[in-house]
C-alpha cells in the first residue's frame, strides 16, 4: 500500500476494500490464524 502526501491529506493507492468479498476473506483468515492456531497450540500442548 502506497501513500501520497496532498494538501488534503492522504490518499491511499492500493489496497483492497475491507467490505469487498476479497477483503472479508483476508480478514477471516487472519482471525484464524490470530486467534485459531495458539489456541490449538494450548488446548493440543504437551502434557506433562
Amino acid at each position: 500500500m502506497f501513500l501520497t502526501t496532498t494538501q488534503q491529506g492522504y490518499e491511499v493507492l492500493g489496497g483492497v476494500d475491507i467490505l469487498s468479498p476479497i477483503g472479508l476473506i483476508i480478514l477471516t483468515i487472519g482471525i484464524v490464524f490470530t486467534v485459531g492456531v495458539p489456541l490449538i497450540m494450548i488446548l493440543k500442548g504437551k502434557k506433562d
